[in-house]
């Protein structure tokens, strides 16, 4: 029992004095444009910080007095000394221990979240270790509220059975599992409609958007030091799971990765899909079998294809109509006709598209072979056809413009960014309407089935890259 409170006290001595010798500071530099408005913690965060730092400071003493009071207490000269023992100072000494902890998590559940901009600038630069579960494991079981419950069991006489250590040690399993495991079952947050709560938007950094709250969640990390500009990002078969082309700083080269979402919302990069690749990516899009398409550009020269083969023909926006046919917007045929690429040979063909003068070339293939295409030069009319035939209109903004779109995983709901700003060819007599006013931009979800859209909150970036 001497040894454990023993232990307890330099447990909390080591924390104060020895650990901030051995503790690394690191240099943190992070800079923006205009004023960070910095948000000021609630009056009971500050109190439960300062009592938290007191108490810090005072621990090595109070459980030096608590230790005395238990080993002064326990009864000498009695047959069975653990029924006089008395749970009191077990009880304080455990308090004590944990106290520091409890104002910590009390002081950081009452404070507001720092920027984002903050916050992502210290996850790049001080990212945490990817040991963080054992290393907090190991942090508690050598923590002085470890040590004050060997020291009540010590010194209440009790020596644990085999079968006791046992069932103690899979009671610690289950904890640990208690509380690491849901997320992993539970799998990524979804709206209330069951689409995913994520997204993937932004300009010059790609960013994880809460469509939720509106808020960005977290920025898209970089592969390497050199591969770090995202060109292209497209969903991947898995929700949650996505495909990036990635650019050199010149331009010059590419590559693609795998990238992978937390139920935080944070992104990994994980395989490296390609060599390096001359140019830059035009294209980008999975199959529902998981094939993975891409157009390139190299100076004058165009190339699409797979990750087998590619061809020398645009892929601008490519899409698979099929398991095999990818459709090429910008690739000229003879014909007004939708050109196609048979990734199995190599052929070009064509298939038929919609008479209609103000229909642009982009496009989204849902499944059963319907097609989401969007109407205007500046685009502002979302149109549904099967083949050539219309079947309805699904949007159609009076201001502005269709900037992006981006299928949830089914199918049935789109993401669209609009940018409400009027450019040069927004103007009258040109295009007709003029610019919105208010906010620069605007993401929707709209529901194909019904017609039914909802603003996403805030003021979002307008292109949206995949859901």
């Amino acid at each position: 029992m001497k040894f454990f409170w023993s232990a307890v006290v330099a447990l909390s001595l080591w924390k104060l004095l020895v650990e901030p010798l051995l503790t690394e500071t690191v240099m943190v530099r992070c800079g923006g444009d205009g004023w960070m408005d910095w948000p000021q913690p609630v009056p009971a965060a500050q109190v439960a910080g300062f009592l938290g730092d007191w108490v810090v400071w005072l621990q090595p003493v109070l459980l030096a007095l608590t230790a005395c009071w238990a080993i002064r207490s326990r009864p000498r000269g009695v047959p069975n000394a653990s029924r006089g023992s008395s749970s009191l100072p077990v009880t304080l000494g455990l308090a004590v221990a944990l106290l520091p902890a409890v104002l910590s998590e009390v002081e950081d559940r009452l404070s507001p979240d720092l920027p984002f901009a903050w916050q992502e600038c210290l996850y790049a630069q001080a990212p945490p270790p990817s040991f963080m579960v054992p290393r907090l494991i190991l942090v508690w079981l050598l923590s002085p509220a470890t040590m004050v419950l060997l020291a009540g069991i010590a010194g209440a006489g009790i020596r644990p059975r085999l079968t006791e250590l046992r069932a103690a040690g899979l009671a610690v399993a289950a904890v640990v599992l208690a509380a690491f495991l849901p997320a992993a079952l539970i799998g990524l947050p979804v709206n209330a409609d069951g689409t995913p709560r994520y997204a993937v938007a932004g300009v010059d950094r790609p960013y994880v958007l809460d469509l939720e709250s509106g808020a960005p969640v977290s920025l898209l990390p970089q592969a390497t030091r050199t591969y770090f500009q995202y060109d292209r990002i497209v969903r991947d078969t898995e929700p949650g799971h996505y495909v990036a082309a990635l650019t050199s700083p010149s331009g010059r080269y590419s590559r693609l990765y795998r990238l992978s979402m937390n139920g935080e919302g944070r992104i990994t990069v994980g395989e490296r899909l390609t060599p390096t690749l001359k140019g830059t990516v035009s294209g980008l899009a999975v199959s529902a079998e998981g094939r993975i398409a891409y157009g390139r550009i190299t100076g004058e020269t165009h190339f699409a294809g797979t990750l087998e083969r590619e061809w020398p023909v645009s892929g601008d926006g490519l899409q698979w109509l099929d398991a095999r046919i990818l459709a090429l917007p910008e690739h000229r045929v003879p014909t007004s006709g939708l050109a196609t690429l048979d990734v199995g040979t190599g052929a070009i063909g064509e298939v038929a598209v919609p008479a209609d003068p103000e229909l642009t070339r982009s496009l989204l293939s849902l499944p059963g072979g319907r097609q989401l295409r969007a109407s205007g030069r500046p685009a502002r009319t979302l149109v549904l056809y099967e083949g050539t035939r219309l079947v309805r209109e699904v949007l159609a903004v009076d201001c502005g413009h269709i900037q992006s779109l981006a299928l949830n995983p089914t199918g049935r709901y789109v993401l669209v960014g609009v940018d409400r700003e009027g450019a040069e060819m927004d103007q009258p007599p040109l295009a007709g309407p003029p610019p919105c006013g208010g906010a620069r931009s605007q993401l929707l979800r709209l529901d194909l089935e019904t017609g039914r859209t909802q603003v996403v909150p805030g003021e979002q970036d307008p292109p949206v890259h995949a859901w």
